[in-house]
């Protein structure tokens, strides 16, 4: 079958690697696209992933395949069923020379049936990362709208772990796939304002369509201060930091209203948790749970209250994997998928 592969550091090319293997537990998938993630998808091909350095390694981890094949003590999984997140080869293991980089960019990947492993008796994988996100895909999905809900219940579920944004004056710094939807979330949460804060004038215009009263562009504003007071001078109850930048954590703490929240999505770069000193305002770093979330995005996108079209902005063949790399590199799209 033909995968993709990280060859070493800047290196992306498109192999003959054998099919995988599935034991009784496991389902055999057909992969029908593999959505690009503009953050670890990336910091792996270019070797700063902090919880990857093995190369060559098969990279994708937002993939969608329909099961093909189910092992004798799989319960979870038919023939048919369209599922989230299959692998080519597991996170955390390797073969044929090759290690995962999660995996998802393949003609086949395989599933795992956590749940009939439990009721054997067997609970290693019942908080095992991908095997939690191995799920179902709701009836009524498109594979690109599947493919998207996998990101989308990223920041759906950050966004419910942080503190309520109902009636709050909400700001979000970054205008990538998780800064548009994180104001997304808010804003459907009730939050009385959300502001989003950015350096591209297309990208503040889309958040004010999807969902942001104000945007502001700090490449041509430059003082977030006078920025601020254009909004009437009101500073932001809760604020989430999409970007991961030093200097874009010392903007977004000069924004902070006393007593407010900062909250930190994804992995920044380390220094950004260096900040300027303790003061009165809380930071909050919990991760996504993206399972928790899953279903009641897909819910949201048949109920036509995500915008799919606007955020997952282009498809591409998986022959043209370079093209779609290097246009999410220049931010000209959101969000964008390979079709296997």
């Amino acid at each position: 079958m033909k995968a993709l592969i990280v060859t070493k550091e800047h290196k992306l090319e498109i192999m003959d690697i054998p099919n995988p293997a599935y034991n009784e537990y496991e389902c055999l998938v057909k992969i029908k696209a593999c959505g690009i993630c503009s953050t670890t998808d990336r910091e792996i091909v270019k070797g700063t992933q902090p919880y990857h350095n093995q190369y060559p390694c098969v990279l994708g981890h937002e993939a969608v395949g329909e099961v093909v094949a189910v092992g004798a003590k799989v319960k979870t999984f038919k023939v048919g069923d369209m599922i989230t997140r299959p692998a080519a080869i597991l996170p955390g293991s390797s073969r044929d020379g090759f290690a995962s980089g999660w995996g998802g960019f393949a003609e086949f990947g395989v599933v795992v049936d956590r749940r009939a492993m439990e009721a054997d008796g067997d609970y290693s994988l019942t908080e095992d990362y991908t095997a939690l996100r191995q799920n179902i895909v709701p009836e009524g999905l498109s594979v690109k709208e599947a493919v998207l809900a996998i990101s989308l219940a990223e920041t759906a579920s950050w966004a419910w772990l942080q503190p309520s944004a109902a009636g709050k004056n909400a700001m979000v710094f970054g205008t990538g796939i998780a800064g548009l939807t994180i104001a997304l979330w808010w804003k459907m949460a009730g939050a009385a304002s959300v502001t989003v804060v950015g350096r591209r004038d297309e990208r503040l215009n889309l958040a004010k369509e999807i969902a942001a009263d104000h945007g502001i562009n700090i490449k041509t504003s430059g003082d977030m201060a006078e920025a601020l007071q254009n909004l009437s001078g009101r500073k932001a109850d809760l604020i989430a930091e999409a970007v991961g930048s030093r200097e874009v954590m010392k903007q977004a703490l000069n924004c902070l209203a006393p007593g407010g929240t900062i909250a930190i999505y994804g992995v920044p770069e380390c220094s950004a948790y260096e900040l300027p000193c303790p003061g009165d305002f809380n930071i909050s770093m919990k991760p996504a749970e993206e399972h928790l979330a899953y279903g009641w995005v897909c819910r949201m996108i048949r109920d036509s209250k995500v915008p799919v079209d606007k955020l997952m902005s282009h498809e591409f063949a998986f022959a043209d994997y370079q093209e779609a790399f290097d246009q999410i590199s220049k931010g000209k799209e959101v969000k964008a998928l390979l079709n296997l």
